[in-house]
């Protein structure tokens, strides 16, 4: 099915179109954004003016323009601070639905972050941490306080950038103006800090486009590309040092810098003092971007309330895991299988850990691919591991740098068949120190699917005995193992060629003698 999410903020409106698969994956197929600045006179005059009314309209109406040609079977609006705000906040409402069709919810602060949260967390890697979620609003700013399972605690501040930027009467900001938006910020977040403090946190991550777009002028001003996947780290002191340049500059000098939006030429230098402020409040030297937020968290809630017990979210809450089982899922990997290649491939990587000498984050990487490396027969048996190679370079792999994804596919690719080659070009583009481990890991993979070659899961463990001149792998069995080791001797080729070493194969268990 597809959902349709619209986020009616006070300065952005949002919309993202998510195809739902029968598993709970969330798959974003299309988004649109349009900077209708609704509370641009909702805070002082306490109501939505005729011209922003009229904004607002024609923003939803493209929206539903949007739903309708992807034939969306749901939607879900919520409107946040200014039209909860607003004296005639009801009003916007029956217009909006009159008018475009699309029924807005207004929600409260505290729901507000929930969803925040929710969004966050189907992008954001959190590694086995907590965050402190900050998303930073037109009219308000929330912080929450979350793992990848649950959220501990919340709080929603009158403090987004169209608030902020109310208080601003020169141009360029003057330094005493700058000095005393820079304090209110600090006064407003430090009274809410205490309990999101007392739960804590390891690291602090913004979602909004005023975050992102401090990002991606501070990347711009480094000789990079604006953009990029959830997970960018900027440092504090680059938030800082852009804020200086920003607040030298009049909007006229500021609307001629290189990635700006130009609707965000005046609430920018507001939002990179309030960005500089909560990052002082909690003693952070850095903030990670994360690009999914409200909107996001609306289709998840869809999801929860709608059809439970689908998201692959609760089962798998750590992000990597959970984008390897999406794909397991969604093309049909033979489970049983996978899981006994993993597990022996963890046998015999931790077994031969003194010869290859990798870490355990990469062990973590040999058991994904092992979970993976059939994925190809969704296309085709024949050349199955080139096909699974494609698949997992083209997917989403979220919570996966480029390199993990490049090492994943090409051990994928190399799990049987041919052994890498300088002939080989997607081999060739990685490092020399990727291809090493690409190499161990393939190595590794080959001998433990050919250790389940019945798809019987015959062999219980696979014990290592690391010799000068041989590797020898002392086999639990549970049945008879003839086929598991004639697939393991044909494929110990690469293995013998990085480890220098011969590969023997032995069964431990009492009634069965020695076969090597």
């Amino acid at each position: 099915m597809k959902v349709a999410a619209i986020d009616v903020g006070t300065n952005s409106f949002h919309m993202v179109v998510a195809t739902v698969g029968v598993d709970g994956n969330i798959e974003l197929v299309d988004r649109a954004k349009d900077m209708v600045r609704l509370g641009e006179t909702t805070f002082k005059g306490g109501v939505i003016t005729p011209e922003g009314f009229a904004r607002g309209l024609e923003a939803l109406r493209s929206f539903k323009r949007l739903v309708d040609r992807h034939q969306c079977d749901a939607v879900v609006a919520v409107a946040t601070s200014a039209v909860r705000e607003a004296q005639n906040g009801g009003e916007f409402v029956r217009a909006m639905r009159d008018g475009a069709g699309i029924d807005l919810r207004v929600i409260r602060g505290d729901e507000e972050a929930h969803l925040v949260y929710l969004g966050a967390r189907g992008s954001l890697d959190f590694g086995g941490r907590r965050a402190l979620i900050v998303d930073i609003g037109g009219g308000s700013v929330e912080l929450i306080v979350g793992d990848a399972r649950e959220s501990y605690a919340a709080s929603s501040l009158q403090l987004g950038v169209l608030r902020l930027l109310e208080r601003v009467t020169s141009d360029p900001i003057s330094a005493d103006e700058r000095a005393r938006l820079a304090a209110h910020c600090h006064r407003t977040v430090e009274a809410a800090a205490p309990p999101l403090r007392r739960v804590g946190f390891d690291f602090v991550a913004m979602t909004s486009g005023t975050a992102a777009a401090i990002g991606d002028l501070i990347q711009i001003g480094k000789g990079g590309a604006p953009g990029g996947p959830s997970g960018r780290r900027v440092a504090f002191s680059d938030v800082l040092a852009l804020e200086e340049q920003l607040a030298t500059r009049p909007a006229s000098e500021r609307a001629r810098m290189a990635g700006l939006d130009p609707k965000r030429v005046d609430s920018i230098v507001p939002g990179a003092i309030l960005v500089r402020s909560i990052l002082e409040v909690f003693h952070a030297d850095e903030m990670v971007l994360c690009g999914t937020a409200l909107r996001e968290g609306l289709v998840a809630d869809y999801i929860a309330r709608n059809r439970p017990g689908i998201q692959l979210v609760e089962e798998y809450p750590d992000l990597r895991r959970r984008s390897v089982f999406g794909l397991v899922r969604r093309f049909g990997v033979h489970l049983a299988h996978a899981e006994q290649v993993a597990r022996l491939a963890l046998d015999i990587f931790r077994g031969t850990r003194l010869l290859h000498g990798l870490s355990n984050a990469d062990g973590e990487l040999l058991e994904f691919a092992a979970l993976l490396h059939d994925v190809g027969y969704h296309i085709a048996p024949s050349k199955h591991h080139k096909h699974g190679e494609y698949l997992i370079a083209n997917y989403d792999m979220k919570g996966f740098s480029e390199d993990d994804v490049a090492v994943l596919a090409q051990v994928v690719r190399y799990h049987r068949k041919s052994t890498p080659k300088e002939s080989h070009q997607n081999f060739m583009r990685l490092s020399p120190a990727l291809r090493r481990k690409v190499k161990v890991l393939a190595a590794i993979l080959r001998v433990a699917d050919g250790l389940d070659r019945s798809y019987g899961q015959q062999v219980r463990q696979a014990h290592c005995d690391v010799g000068e001149r041989a590797v020898t792998l002392r086999l639990t069995v549970a049945g008879d193992p003839a086929l598991e080791l004639w697939g393991a001797r044909r494929k110990r080729d690469l293995f013998e060629e990085v480890f220098a070493r011969k590969l023997k194969l032995e069964v431990t268990e009492e009634q069965a003698a020695s076969v090597e």
